[in-house]
């Protein structure tokens, strides 16, 4: 029922992360009337809008009411251009300061899997560096064409953070550089490093460079740890299914070696719940033993519960989460910090640290749930009771 849970945009857009199996579920809902306002928008936010055109026009002619969608897949297409060629000077400016760059996520997908950064749409390039290198590598590219953003988030909150305050494309594209020193913020449970990254790092050719980029078993558990843990899969699914599909079709994975690097990393609850939301709503499927030996300690039907839960919670039009605490209760309960060796660190503690002065107190909270009495009975009755066969859910 997850997938069909979902609005019909949300649907077409997850499927689209999936391969060439998904194409006759993705002509069925470009049969039925589309909101392509809201399909649109959702593409944009996940980054998808230039790949989601070409997958939906290679499937045949598409109504007048897509142009829009059309129109930001061409921008789009301009600034992944655009980006990658920013990056290249980058790595050029660190490499004549003798600053070593390992390429993360989506960069180092797109330059050595994807083949572009058309291709595999981002919004930033991340690069992890030495922290010893980190003043020397900031100056390097401010000299070279990126400059300090403005941002109202205190310096002293970047102390403990795992990178740089980002640094803007000056040319005013939007694009940004942020250089990690570290994977996650500091006092992160887990037992994978920015040391171990580097140390691992494959060197590759590309455009008549020599680069470095993660081990494709480190790519494969930063995309799991960054999903389910940074992002509590409630941003980019529709990247982080893509970037599976297109590790496996690599065929490069050696799944016994990186099941026990899941769970000596105190990650396999984050991959497990990555690989589980993929092969439900996108199609894209590892290894059955891999989930299985991944898996909580919790019993099918309260997997499917949290998996209701997960589904709604991927993408901002689809939301019907009651209250923030919910969010992070079944976020909890999904994850097992326990169980996973987590200890007290939870990925929002830095966000709530930031936002403390901001937050209303107890008894302003208890009226707002009170007035949300509806929002409250609503999800009850779609995520935690099974939900009739045919019923849409979702919010539209």
């Amino acid at each position: 029922m997850s997938l069909d849970s979902l609005s019909p945009e949300a649907q077409l857009l997850l499927l689209a992360a999936g391969g060439e199996r998904n194409d006759e579920a993705i002509r069925a809902l470009l049969a039925r009337p589309l909101d392509w306002a809201k399909l649109s928008w959702l593409a944009e936010t996940e980054r998808a809008t230039p790949v989601l055109w070409r997958r939906l026009i290679a499937l045949g002619s598409l109504p007048a009411e897509a142009q829009p969608l059309h129109r930001s897949a061409m921008v789009a297409e301009f600034r992944m251009s655009h980006l990658e060629a920013r990056l290249l000077s980058a790595l050029d400016a660190l490499a004549a300061t003798g600053t070593e760059a390992v390429l993360l996520k989506g960069a180092a997908l797109a330059l050595t899997v994807y083949g572009s950064f058309v291709a595999r749409p981002m919004s930033d390039v991340d690069l992890l560096i030495a922290r010893d290198q980190a003043t020397r590598a900031r100056d390097a590219l401010l000299a070279s064409g990126w400059t300090a953003s403005a941002s109202d988030i205190a310096p002293e909150f970047y102390a403990g953070h795992h990178h740089l305050p980002p640094l803007v494309d000056a040319q005013g594209t939007g694009t940004s550089v942020e250089l990690h020193t570290s994977l996650f913020f500091e006092g992160h449970p887990f037992n994978f490093s920015s040391d171990d990254v580097r140390r691992r790092a494959e060197r590759v050719q590309v455009r008549g460079r020599d680069l470095l980029v993660p081990s494709v078993q480190d790519q494969l558990l930063h995309l799991c740890l960054h999903f389910a843990w940074s992002h509590m899969m409630a941003t980019g699914a529709w990247r982080a299914f893509r970037d599976l599909d297109a590790l496996l079709h690599t065929k490069r994975i050696q799944w016994r070696e990186f099941t026990q690097l899941a769970q000596e990393s105190r990650g396999a609850s984050a991959c497990y719940w990555t690989f589980r939301l993929a092969r439900q709503l996108a199609g894209v499927a590892v290894p059955e033993w891999v989930e299985h030996a991944l898996a909580p300690p919790e019993p099918e039907f309260a997997l499917r519960r949290l998996e209701q839960h997960f589904t709604y919670d991927l993408l901002p039009t689809e939301n019907i989460s009651p209250s923030l605490w919910v969010t992070y209760q079944m976020w909890q309960l999904g994850l097992r910090p326990r169980w996973s060796g987590h200890g007290r660190v939870r990925p929002w503690d830095r966000a709530d640290e930031l936002l403390a002065a901001e937050r209303p107190g107890r008894v302003k909270r208890l009226f707002q749930h009170m007035r949300n009495a509806k929002g409250w009975t609503r999800y009850g009755r779609l995520v935690l009771l099974r939900p009739r066969s045919g019923e849409q859910h979702a919010s539209h």
